[in-house]
């Protein structure tokens, strides 16, 4: 599935100047791949600028002195919808 489809925050119009061999070779691709050119270089753009998050192995287990913190106490496996909702948390957690 690409990130254009995943999108959640709303498209705004812009230009921007780009060599004209480098266009053809961005047409190019997008047919070859049976896309947009649009959803071709906004898929591209955002994989390139994705923020990586550690991933800690699953089975990280939390250090005693972490759990004896106050706010970690009444901490709950997060459900696979607030998982799905927000991949950073799922990154860090290793999902």
């Amino acid at each position: 599935m690409s990130a254009v489809t995943e999108r959640k925050s709303p498209s705004i119009q812009t230009a921007f100047r780009i060599p004209e061999d480098l266009l053809a070779r961005i047409k190019r691709e997008a047919k070859r791949r049976g896309t947009s050119v649009n959803a071709y270089v906004v898929d591209i753009l955002d994989k390139e600028t994705e923020i990586e998050w550690p991933k800690l192995p699953k089975d990280y287990k939390v250090s005693q002195e972490i759990l004896n913190l106050q706010c970690v106490k009444n901490w709950k496996e997060p459900s696979r919808e607030e998982l799905e909702e927000d991949p950073r948390l799922a990154a860090i957690l290793g999902y």
